[in-house]
């Protein structure tokens, strides 16, 4: 018998589709804004009037990863129990209100500590977003539709880059520049956060919890829902990535990896990923100010590379469906190694861009990909919470990365990062190809 579920897997993508990937990809580009605008913040703090020293600025940066670390799993809990949509919903009302009190903050201490609150929200988004998209989107298109929201999200950081690089000098109403990209995300974050209030909620989820009438009824609004247009390029042939079953504990034994070795090996996971795409982008700034470029073209180039994610994710989008997720994360690891090494062999402002341009292009690739394959990893029924404390081992190290890799900096200089961020990737990979699970994709649900 064919089920609601049946029909929504095998459906085409749909018109209420395009608003969840719209709405999620306005607050992923907000998340990531006011991530992206603290590595453009360690320049402007390394540099004068602020001059702040290594260890204050180490926990300036570090605040909002605290705030992941504490909020991550505990909101993750809550999805599990209350749902997905209504945990994003709360995630962006919370992170306006803290951003706009972050805004009205000129001294460090008291913006650190909205900063750590924001945390909270800025922490818990991605992987709920991306258990979300993996719960409502149809089987063979979730690659495509993750990779779409990160396409339009990606094109937020530039903006904020170069919001900081613009109005620094100018001094609106007496504000320092740096500061208003927190009132534009704050204001954004509540609007999006009110959108979400009219989204679906999953009714993979609806079922675990015994609600088949609620499910029953979103997947109905899901299917009476018209087309979206879509060239055959952009249409997927088949499902192997997201209808491969993967037994887990409480499935009859010898069948697939026991649930608890794949939250492991997802723990690790993240914990390494912001050893290098966070390490290398949040240093980039010092380290060239340091290689004796100005503020100004540090801050160019830091915004200019900012644009190649939104490019490198839509193009990728198409093809993200069809290629196991392994394979294309150790691949996109291995550009991100050669982009480092093509960073610290030149200083020639035109190869320096396109260095760090490759570099948070395979960011921008290797991040949705690492977290949509670990939702697939986990059931649905504790998708929300597992995702979510396996992130909050990434916040924490997170926090972890500008305690540590700052005062490497200071104390050994460029290079020294170059070779950290060497370590980081290349473990990543061996950690992929050895303990990474073969099956792409858990569809316990």
């Amino acid at each position: 018998m064919i089920t609601p579920l049946d029909r929504l897997d095998s459906s085409p993508l749909k018109l209420v589709h395009g608003l969840v990937a719209l709405l999620c990809a306005v607050g992923f580009g907000i998340d990531l804004l006011e991530i992206s605008v603290t590595n453009g913040l360690s320049a402007v703090f390394s540099a004068p009037p602020h001059s702040l020293s290594p260890t204050v600025l180490s926990w300036l940066l570090a605040s909002v990863y605290i705030g992941a670390v504490i909020g991550t799993p505990i909101i993750g809990r809550i999805a599990d129990r209350k749902g997905v949509q209504a945990a994003l919903t709360g995630c962006l009302l919370w992170l306006g209100l803290m951003s706009l009190l972050a805004f009205t903050q000129s001294k460090p201490l008291g913006f650190s500590v909205f900063r750590l609150l924001s945390g909270i929200a800025l922490g818990a988004y991605p992987p709920l977003m991306i258990a979300y998209l993996t719960a409502v989107a149809p089987a063979g298109y979730r690659g495509l539709m993750i990779f779409w929201v990160c396409s339009l999200a990606y094109l937020a950081p530039p903006i904020g880059i170069f919001l900081i690089g613009w109005l620094t000098p100018l001094h609106p109403f007496g504000i320092a520049g740096w500061r208003w990209p927190f009132a534009f995300g704050g204001l954004a974050a509540l609007i999006v956060g009110v959108g979400f209030i009219w989204l679906p909620e999953s009714p993979r989820w609806l079922l675990t919890l015994g609600r088949a009438d609620a499910a029953k009824r979103i997947c109905e609004r899901i299917e009476r829902s018209r087309p979206l247009w879509l060239p055959s390029t952009f249409t997927s042939r088949k499902s192997e990535h997201s209808a491969t079953p993967m037994v887990h504990k409480d499935s009859p034994p010898n069948k697939g990896p026991p649930l608890r070795g794949t939250v492991r090996f997802l723990i690790a996971l993240y914990f390494l990923q912001p050893w290098s795409t966070i390490a290398f982008p949040l240093l980039t700034g010092p380290m060239l100010l340091k290689r004796g470029h100005r503020l100004s073209d540090t801050l160019l180039y830091i915004a200019l590379a900012t644009f190649g994610p939104a490019v490198s994710t839509f193009v990728a989008a198409p093809v993200i469906d069809r290629l196991d997720r392994r394979t294309s994360m150790m691949l996109t690891c291995g550009v991100m190694l050669l982009a480092v090494g093509a960073f610290y062999c030149t200083d020639r402002p035109v190869l320096l861009t396109i260095a760090i341009l490759a570099f948070t292009t395979g960011v921008a690739v290797y991040t949705p990909l690492m977290t949509t394959y670990g939702a697939e990893l986990i059931p649905i029924t504790r998708r929300a919470s597992l995702t979510t404390l396996a992130w909050a081992g990434n916040r924490m190290a997170a926090v972890l990365v500008p305690l540590s890799v700052l005062p490497l900096f200071v104390a050994y200089g460029t290079s020294a990062v170059g070779w950290e961020v060497t370590g980081a990737l290349l473990a990543t990979v061996l950690l992929i190809a050895v303990l990474g699970p073969k099956a792409s994709a858990a569809e316990n649900t």
